[in-house]
């Protein structure tokens, strides 16, 4: 990886952006998508500027580091009785439409790519089931937009890629298993995943509580300068990060675990984080889609092929609309609504570590990592382009106003 090119590159996309971000933000041409395409064109399948090696570590660092901050700052602004009264929409959707989206996401692939065992068809589901919102950011970001629906859609995005973290791990260890065939025994990738899974939340749940407890105890204590305090509520997510690899556990689950602990010991402090994810977070994340841009998107386009797109196209449409209509059955909601939170469940962000990780851990299976990047691509361009003009339209519909209230 070239730093002071790609640095470069990377620095005018922001100033360039940034001076037309309202009129572009409001436009078909979010900043997710804005940054992907300056990716593309800036990297090895464009100007040739500079080119950014795929299976690169730091990369892989900088993926893990960022949804790790992410999954921290999601989980910490919910505490245990805030996931009790959560939206009655989000909650199913994320208890029932999300395990539906990996169940039918799996039996879609095992019907299309003959090649993949059982595993590494639910492996490839799993790793599309998180959604983003910062790639529809106008869909929650339009105020005329119900409250309610607005809501559903954040909170799904939320804390749906720390719900996934573990069927990921545990479909990338039998993965291996699979993959390895008479060199592997299930019993230690099943072992391992659990291992993952179990001292991931292990290290959460205690860097989180003894963090929170820390910081609410300076606190009140007088000791804790405000100028630190973001840096303190952060460092709590870097050491749940780093204790959890210590063990032999998994970071992101860590992170997740962690950011609901740190949420139940120090509720107050959580909107500090939030804050952080919201803004600084916006940073990491717009630079990873640019990584993308120049790094991943022209592996998927090497290796393209047609069957691969069609499955992409399923993802996004057929699959997640049917796991959110069946997981929505019974609440009333109308057709429109459920077409509408059905279409916004963007990839981004989530799957692309999720890629980075299984394949750095050795599954080389060329139509996960392929179709899992053209599912990114179409979800950036497609959801980019259609966020504001079919929220604007939805949110002067008869079902936002029916369905918009509580």
């Amino acid at each position: 990886m070239e730093a002071e090119p790609l640095l470069a590159a990377l620095a005018v996309v922001f100033v360039g952006y940034g001076i037309f971000s309202r009129v572009l933000g409001n436009s078909i041409m979010p900043a997710p998508l804005a940054f992907a395409l300056a990716g593309l064109g800036f990297g090895s399948a464009g100007l040739v500027m500079f080119s950014v090696d795929p299976q690169s570590e730091t990369l892989l660092l900088f993926a893990e580091i960022t949804l790790a901050l992410v999954l921290f700052g999601d989980a910490s602004r919910l505490s245990f009785g805030k996931v009790v009264k959560m939206n009655r929409l989000a909650q199913r959707i994320l208890l029932i439409g999300l395990p539906l989206s990996i169940l039918f996401g799996a039996l879609a692939a095992i019907g299309l790519f003959p090649g993949l065992a059982w595993v590494e068809a639910a492996l490839l589901a799993a790793m599309l089931a998180p959604t983003d919102a910062a790639l529809g950011a106008a869909v929650v970001e339009n105020e005329a937009v119900p409250v309610r629906i607005r809501r559903t859609i954040i909170t799904e995005s939320g804390l749906n890629d720390g719900l996934a973290v573990p069927a990921v791990l545990l479909f990338a260890a039998l993965s291996g298993y699979a993959e390895h065939g008479a060199n592997g025994d299930w019993q230690f990738w099943a072992g391992f995943a659990a291992q993952q899974i179990g001292f991931g939340a292990i290290a959460g749940l205690a860097v989180g509580a003894a963090g929170g407890i820390a910081i609410r105890t300076a606190s009140r204590a007088g000791w804790l300068d405000m100028r630190f305090e973001t840096l303190a509520c952060l460092g709590v997510a870097g050491c749940a990060f780093v204790f959890a690899n210590a063990i032999g556990g998994n970071a992101f689950v860590s992170a997740f675990v962690a950011g609901l602990s740190f949420a139940a010991m120090c509720e107050d402090r959580t909107g500090i984080v939030a804050e952080f994810v919201e803004e600084e977070g916006r940073f990491l994340s717009l630079t990873l889609f640019f990584l993308f841009g120049c790094a991943l998107a022209p592996v998927a386009l090497a290796d393209f092929q047609w069957i691969y797109l069609f499955y992409a196209l399923l993802s996004l449409t057929v699959i997640r609309l049917a796991a959110v209509a069946i997981s929505l059955f019974g609440t009333g909601v109308s057709w429109p609504t459920l077409l509408y939170l059905g279409w916004f469940g963007p990839r981004g962000l989530a799957t692309i570590v999720f890629v980075l990780l299984v394949f750095g851990e050795g599954v080389t299976s060329e139509p996960i990592r392929t179709t899992a990047y053209l599912t990114v691509m179409l979800s950036i361009l497609l959801h980019g382009i259609s966020a504001a003009p079919l929220a604007a339209r939805y949110a002067h519909s008869k079902a936002a106003k029916a369905d918009g209230g509580e």
